[in-house]
């Protein structure tokens, strides 16, 4: 009967925990994104959303651009004898605040800077689609992360395929649409192996309307409007919580419609039939 008794009680702080850590609780939830050019392109519209959505979020990035999960590890090794070894840009967000903007920081002294809530990770895009890169580098990570932030919850961003005039496709011998399916499947996995959350910004990128519209060419990056408005709202959603209706801010110039386009794809991305879960965010 005590037994019974203890895991009731159990089980009824962990739902009050869940509550709270997917409204912000008292605090702001604070989010490190380990990465690219593909996780700081969050900086732009992520805070505004979440303002506008009534959430509180402390968000912070490591960036070198094309970073792979090979050469974060590398970069671990290296600052684990020099700790002068600072190789990655330092950006932080506070509830709408830049707190830091281009400093400079290594991935070990990032997680010993604050009782991190949430740490994400992903792939180089030019390796996403390959299940073959995140072993055993992504492992390595992962395990890193768990031991130096262990109160963490580590996430993994699906990232997005190229748009079709990116040269590169025609290198690896498929196109878009092939490319995401195949790292779809390599996030999946990778995800899988660790227990991670899925943030699904590819997945919404591949249903939208007009998916061109989302860069602007020759770039395979997502462009500062539409883009990285969507990337945005996924992260809101992955982090809080599915939203509905359309978020109140969007950026300045973008019809509505288009704003409910892109927001029908996000909240697509999070469903069953979408392959990415639908219990992902922090609260579920």
């Amino acid at each position: 009967m005590k037994n019974s008794f203890a895991v009731l009680l159990i089980a009824v702080a962990a739902a009050v925990l869940n509550v709270s850590w997917a409204h912000g609780g008292d605090k702001p939830l604070r989010v490190l994104a380990i990465g690219n050019s593909f996780s700081i392109s969050c900086i732009r519209h992520l805070p505004e959303v979440s303002k506008a959505s009534g959430h509180r979020l402390d968000f912070a990035s490591l960036y070198i651009g094309g970073c792979s999960l090979e050469r974060h590890c590398r970069n671990i090794d290296v600052a684990a004898t020099n700790a002068s070894f600072r190789p990655y840009r330092f950006d932080r967000v506070t509830e709408g605040r830049r707190a830091v903007e281009k400093g400079t920081s290594n991935i070990q002294e990032a997680l010993a800077l604050e009782k991190w809530d949430v740490v994400t990770v992903q792939q180089a895009s030019h390796l996403s689609w390959d299940k073959a890169s995140y072993v055993p580098w992504g492992d390595r990570l992962v395990a890193k992360i768990r031991e130096l932030a262990p109160q963490a919850r580590i996430m993994v961003q699906e990232t997005w395929s190229y748009p079709p005039w990116d040269k590169r496709l025609a290198k690896f011998g498929f196109d878009q649409a092939q490319m995401y399916s195949r790292l779809h499947a390599a996030y999946r996995s990778f995800a899988d192996r660790h227990g991670l959350a899925i943030i699904p910004t590819g997945t919404a990128a591949e249903t939208v309307p007009n998916r061109n519209a989302l860069f602007t060419a020759p770039d395979f990056h997502f462009n500062k409007g539409e883009g990285e408005y969507l990337q945005a709202l996924v992260w809101d959603a992955a982090l809080f919580g599915r939203r509905e209706g359309l978020c109140p801010y969007r950026p300045a110039g973008m019809p509505e419609e288009r704003a409910r386009e892109i927001s029908a794809a996000v909240a697509g991305a999070f469903a069953p039939a979408s392959g990415s879960p639908a219990d992902c965010a922090l609260g579920k």
